[in-house]
């Protein structure tokens, strides 16, 4: 039997929406060295590739991506978009403005100069600076009404355009950003490992990674002992203090009795103690424990694993010794991830809401735990799809509202308003766990996917037209492209170095959040030798975000 793989192809829009997405992952995979192409560039070349020979996404393919992906990147921003004024928050503010008002700016002007046709700027704008929100606010300020289009064209006229500046920018842009961001420190003869470093002894976090291996020598484990003569006539806590804060007593067996190990309760001749605490330090304080017991109800726990999100007020700002988790709960804090981004796991790391704890521990001392500073991701498995659906709804509608200023017309837009709904929505279910409530895995796989059927959507509307332009006005997008990435950069750096007094590791790690360009984070860290810059990018990263967004519908509305 004979198969026409073309005319299946055309014939069946959503098989090769799929196909080009599975393909893009497949290029997305590819290494040039360390960097690797990474699947929004994978699944946008494989799209330009089938829409060069005329295939197109499914009809409402890409609103459908645009809606779910805009609107999940306002549910992460959520629970720290209104709290991220602590530590540096004003600066990380402040730089992901200047790159977002700057590169708005050089666009623009760039734009007119070369008297690009319209909506090139915004393809310009959301490529250099790599960030989809810019193109998806852009897209839909066309496509909404919002942009007043030139007489003679039409939306998906000015859509293409933006597609097809976009497509060519994009590599560009990203290209630019690792060079700019690798070489910076060169250029200003900084030592970027010592500025790390630095930091790193200035915030207590000197020798620490920002994720503990899980091995047998620091993973918690329980084992009981029999009281040592010297702890007799001494309280739980008065051991802990004298052993060198070593480990978590959880039990006590006083003949057939079996007491709760609290911090009052006097030690008696012949008792026996359960206690939790890591291999290496069970080891090092052994002699001093007593001799080990194998007492079956004294052992009888389990040792799990949880996810805590961080969202009770007494936690929020304030360091992670602070939460004495081994003293009070014999737990562990194994890694700590915000925005997406794991970040250093120190003593001295301060918390802030929404971010997500990994806890190792007994499982009833880590539930008191969880309880005392926010809640484990697991209990909530389930996706508040009813509130999902009608935040939708709201910021869909939120979006169409127009404020009529004489003859000028201004709204947020179908983005605008999903961003702004989901925000609201993400910092309240951080607040109330069981309102809509919208588990990690679930929402990286919406927002995931939705960006992965918007950019298929995107190369295959540029490819089409992507050759031509290209071959007409390819070096000229290039060299715009070049300008509206690395003047940003230069500028936001110079300020943050010189005005705001920032670490320049630190100071870096913002700039690749300005920027949403997590290649970039990876090179920074790799040249630091350090976590530290992630602290940076996390800071910056969901105010580009929303900031980003605005700016791709504002430059095709002037």
């Amino acid at each position: 039997m004979d198969v026409n793989v073309i005319k299946v192809l055309s014939d069946n829009p959503v098989l090769t929406l799929f196909l080009v997405i599975g393909l893009g992952y497949l290029v997305g995979n590819i290494k040039f060295g360390s960097i690797e192409v990474g699947s929004t560039i994978g699944v946008l070349l494989a799209g330009m590739l089938f829409g060069h020979y005329g295939f197109q996404s499914p009809a409402m393919a890409m609103s459908a991506g645009f809606t779910l992906f805009i609107f999940s990147v306002g549910l992460q921003a959520g629970p720290t978009f209104f709290s991220a004024f602590l530590a540096d928050g004003r600066r990380y503010i402040a730089l992901a403005f200047i790159v977002a008002a700057t590169a708005f700016l050089s666009a623009w002007l760039l734009s007119n100069l070369v008297q690009l046709d319209f909506g090139m700027n915004a393809g310009l704008l959301a490529g250099a600076l790599t960030s989809t929100p810019t193109l998806a606010g852009a897209q839909d300020a066309v496509k909404s009404g919002l942009a007043v289009l030139p007489e003679g064209m039409t939306s998906e006229q000015a859509q293409q355009n933006i597609s097809v500046v976009y497509a060519i920018t994009y590599i560009i842009g990203t290209v630019a950003v690792i060079l700019v961001i690798r070489y910076v420190p060169i250029l200003f003869k900084i030592n970027l490992p010592a500025a790390a470093w630095q930091l790193a002894r200035d915030r207590g976090m000197i020798g620490r990674k920002s994720q503990k291996k899980r091995t047998a020598e620091n993973l918690p484990i329980i084992r009981a002992y029999e009281v040592s003569p010297t702890a007799v006539g001494k309280t739980v806590e008065q051991r802990y203090l004298e052993l060198g804060k070593v480990g978590r007593a959880l039990k006590v067996r006083r003949g057939q009795e079996i007491l709760e190990a609290a911090n009052d309760l006097v030690f008696k001749e012949g008792d026996v103690v359960s206690i939790v605490s890591s291999l290496k330090e069970h080891q090092q304080a052994q002699e001093r424990l007593g001799s080990e017991v194998l007492d079956p109800q004294l052992l009888n726990y389990q040792v799990i694993s949880r996810e805590i999100i961080v969202i009770d007020p007494k936690a929020i700002g304030r360091p992670l010794q602070d939460l004495a988790m081994i003293a009070k709960y014999g737990c562990f804090a194994t890694g700590l991830r915000r925005a997406a981004i794991n970040l250093p796991v120190d003593a001295n790391t301060v918390l802030q809401k929404g971010d997500r704890l990994e806890v190792t521990g007994e499982e009833a001392h880590l539930d008191q735990l969880a309880e005392a500073i926010g809640y484990v991701e697991e209990q909530v498995e389930k996706t508040d799809l009813v509130t999902f659906a009608f935040g939708i709804v709201a910021g869909t509608l939120l979006g169409l509202v127009m404020i009529k200023f004489g003859d000028v017309s201004i709204g947020l837009g179908s983005a605008g308003g999903l961003l702004t709904v989901g925000i609201i929505l993400g910092f309240v279910s951080s607040i109330n766990p069981t309102f809509g409530r919208v588990p990690a895995a679930a929402r990286y796989i919406l927002m995931e996917l939705g960006l992965m059927i918007f950019m298929a959507g995107v190369g295959m509307g540029a490819g089409a037209g992507v050759v031509d332009a290209f071959l007409s006005a390819g070096p000229l997008m290039i060299l715009c492209s070049l300008v509206v990435t690395i003047v940003p950069l230069l500028i936001a750096f110079v300020i943050g170095l010189y005005v705001m007094k920032m670490n320049p590791a630190l100071l870096l790690g913002a700039l690749t959040g300005a920027m949403t360009s997590t290649p970039s984070l990876n090179i920074v860290t790799s040249a630091a030798k350090s976590e530290i810059p992630a602290l940076g990018y996390a800071g910056t990263y969901t105010f580009a975000n929303v900031l980003l967004t605005f700016a791709g519908a504002m430059i095709v509305s002037l």
